[in-house]
């Protein structure tokens, strides 16, 4: 059965990981997103790792990521032809979807104003790093930017450190994440209105999206955050990350019941600390009205406690206790054999060119009326042009052109790149 979005068609021009993402959503929902790359291809593709692990050949694992169920498209459309067929695609599209500088598209001839003259039912989104308006507008960004302009990486680390960056490419994600569903809400208006409109987010809002409870009650209460290391800057008490005997890590979030705290003490050897009035309600054992003086002293007496028992004894007694909210720290090997992960399909085997079977991330949605098909692996560069093109009713010849000209682009730029 078709997916949920399977009557969508996306022309999509990204790079990198926050553009591709709000794109792989809507393929993983069954779209048809025609990814339109210039004659050298999204640069992700040649992203080789930090220790160039991947073969030349091969697609990157960035790529791979954030790029499966897509066509490709390959072309100059800073050429007539090449312009030209991508009018043809957007004519008839339902949402066009990029991550370009608004003045690359202008030079495009791509800009909202021009792409609207050619279809008003059109979605057109486009995303970047800062926002739209204001002084930064046209700023170029990275991940690290946003995470370090959003405030996430001033509140992450140890107090007596400094700022410290989240090992995943939060931003990015987040906002592709913030960009697929501005475009899926403005499909949903366009059903009520019959037109297209301009949706735009970036990375930096996301990131405050992201931290919105912490900014809220910073800005409400006049109080500062402080970076808190293994524990949530805006929750006292015992919620935090403790290490065994043995060096793993536990988070040991709240116990909600009373006869769950007191369990907890007397597995860890000193049932006298459950009758300490501080923590004797769940909302304490939670912040609420305890000071930091309360934090700070429970939080020491955790460590000593995790520290005086293995992995596998602590596993043992907090898998049994139904009222202790916590979790294994896991590493990516550990998430790839997760059981609840697998069940759910969020980790899933896909097979690539050269490099053969790999695990990615799956789709994290389901439907139980509309549900969605098989992933299919990324694109190979231009992959689907003629076949796409032709669909769309382009000649034969100026496919042919279209062809020609990506390969010696694409040629002169490769050769460029070795003489550096």
């Amino acid at each position: 059965m078709p997916g949920p979005l399977s009557h969508i068609t996306a022309v999509e021009m990204t790079v990198a990981i926050q553009g591709p993402g709000a794109g792989l959503f809507l393929a993983d929902m069954g779209a048809t997103v025609i990814k339109v790359e210039p004659p050298i291809g999204d640069p992700s593709r040649y992203h080789r790792g930090v220790r160039n692990e991947l073969p030349q050949t091969a697609m990157s694992s960035q790529f791979v990521a954030v790029n499966r169920g897509k066509q490709s498209v390959c072309l100059d459309v800073h050429t007539p032809e090449g312009r030209s067929a991508v009018q043809e695609l957007l004519k008839s599209a339902d949402v066009f979807l990029s991550n370009y500088r608004r003045q690359a598209l202008e030079r495009m001839g791509l800009d909202y104003a021009s792409v609207a003259a050619l279809n008003d039912r059109l979605v057109y989104a486009t995303v970047n790093g800062f926002g739209p308006l204001g002084p930064d507008a046209d700023k170029a960004m990275l991940d690290g930017a946003a995470i370090a302009r959003g405030g996430l990486a001033a509140i992450t680390g140890t107090e007596d450190g400094g700022p410290m960056a989240p090992g995943g490419t939060v931003a990015d994600n987040t906002g592709a994440m913030q960009f697929a569903l501005g475009i899926v809400t403005a499909l949903l208006a366009r059903e009520r209105t019959g037109k297209g409109q301009h949706v735009q987010t970036s990375a930096l809002g996301a990131q405050m999206w992201l931290q919105q409870w912490e900014m809220t009650h910073e800005w409400m209460t006049g109080t500062h955050l402080k970076r808190s290391g293994a524990h949530h800057p805006n929750i006292l008490g015992p919620y935090g990350i403790y290490r065994t005997s043995d060096g793993a890590h536990f988070l040991f979030a709240v116990a909600l019941t009373n006869e769950a705290w007191d369990a907890f003490w007397v597995f860890a050897d000193d049932p006298a600390f459950a009758l300490d009035p501080t923590w004797d309600k769940p909302g304490k054992r939670l912040g609420t009205g305890v000071t930091q003086e309360d934090s700070d002293v429970i939080q020491e007496r955790m460590r000593e406690v995790f520290a005086s028992k293995t992995a596998a004894q602590w596993q043992a007694f907090l898998g049994g206790q139904q009222d202790i909210i916590f979790e294994r720290i896991q590493n990516y090997d550990d998430v790839r054999d997760d059981p609840q992960a697998l069940a759910n399909g969020y980790v899933q085997e896909m097979e690539l060119p050269v490099t053969g079977k790999t695990h990615i991330v799956g789709n994290l949605m389901r439907f139980d009326k509309t549900p969605v098909d098989e992933l299919v692996r990324p694109p190979l560069l231009g992959e689907h042009t003629a076949e796409v093109l032709r669909a769309y009713g382009v000649e034969e010849d100026t496919i042919a052109a279209i062809n020609e000209r990506a390969e010696q682009e694409r040629n002169r730029l490769l050769a460029m790149l070795i003489d550096t």
